[in-house]
């Protein structure tokens, strides 16, 4: 089995929502191990969002630094929650990186085109939305956004990904998850952007290939360290290619890139499917006004 949990963004230390998704992987991973399987149980940091630039820049110390400190504080988790991970990837650090998300940017050349494109973008999503507010509940109001960006010709995969997901060959648990997926797959895909103005990332982030004056948008970037990190002789075919256990463990806020814009990259890549996407819910609780202990409800993580 290849077990996989998301790579969260460094901008801050590690909370409890993290440590939720780091258990609940090594709970599988050691389940199957101790059945006698093989298996790979790989996490890591995402490090090239704009999210990082600006909270390095609030914090006055240079981007690399502040995603290194942060990031080491995510590795450093193996420790005191005792989890069994075998590999630990930093997208802005791992040597093989950068080359295989550019290695895949090519492989998807044919789905790709430059269009100037006006937009509402939440940073703390780092993401575009239609209208306001943020559905996550970041604070403060979208920001308009106004470029030129290379777009990736998601709505070409709109009947591969229905009949995917519906016949599990994609398998998206719960059931109510995979419903989510495939009412909003079924209402129609449009195209998406995939690059960002080099000048509002500050140039921080992996540069398009040929146009250095976009990088290429941080969950493209991200969503790749799932195979770009099986950089060892031979890790790749064994893991991604002949593996018919792949499993991704996500959060609900971030279920359409891992079970639409993830598999549609990859069909476009001509690369092998992950087989099984699993989400779950977000820590929530009360905090009383007298400040005293947790009473369970609402909020968010």
């Amino acid at each position: 089995m290849y077990v996989t949990t998301t790579i969260p963004y460094v901008n801050a230390r590690p909370h409890l929502g993290h440590a939720l998704e780091l258990v609940q992987a090594d709970v599988l991973a050691r389940h199957h191990r101790r059945r006698g399987a093989p298996v790979r149980f790989q996490t890591g940091s995402d490090d090239n969002s704009l999210k990082n630039v600006l909270a390095a820049e609030a914090a006055g110390v240079p981007v690399r630094e502040l995603v290194g400190r942060n990031a080491a504080a995510f590795e450093a988790l193996r420790g005191p929650l005792g989890v069994s991970f075998d590999a630990f990837i930093r997208t802005s650090a791992h040597p093989a990186h950068r080359a295989g998300v550019e290695r895949i940017w090519k492989e998807t050349a044919h789905d790709l085109y430059q269009r100037h494109y006006e937009g509402l973008y939440c940073v703390g999503c780092e993401q575009f939305y239609q209208e306001g507010p943020c559905p996550d509940g970041h604070p403060g109001p979208l920001q308009t956004v106004s470029e030129q960006n290379w777009f990736f010709r998601l709505s070409r995969y709109q009947d591969a990904l229905l009949g995917l997901i519906g016949s599990g060959r994609l398998r998206i648990e719960p059931a109510a998850r995979r419903n989510e997926v495939l009412a909003f797959v079924a209402a129609g895909l449009s195209d998406i952007s995939v690059s960002r103005s080099a000048a509002r990332a500050r140039g921080w982030g992996i540069p398009v290939p040929g146009d250095p004056g976009q990088v290429i948008y941080v969950w493209w970037d991200a969503l790749a360290n799932y195979v770009t990190a099986l950089d060892e002789p031979g890790a790749y075919g064994r893991w991604w290619v002949r593996e018919q256990d792949k499993v991704h463990i996500v959060g609900k806020g971030v279920i359409r890139f891992h079970a639409v814009h993830w598999p549609a990259m990859l069909l476009s890549a001509g690369r092998p499917l992950p087989t099984a996407i699993f989400v779950h819910d977000y820590i929530t609780a009360a905090f009383p006004a007298d400040g005293g202990p947790p009473r369970g409800g609402g909020g968010r993580r």
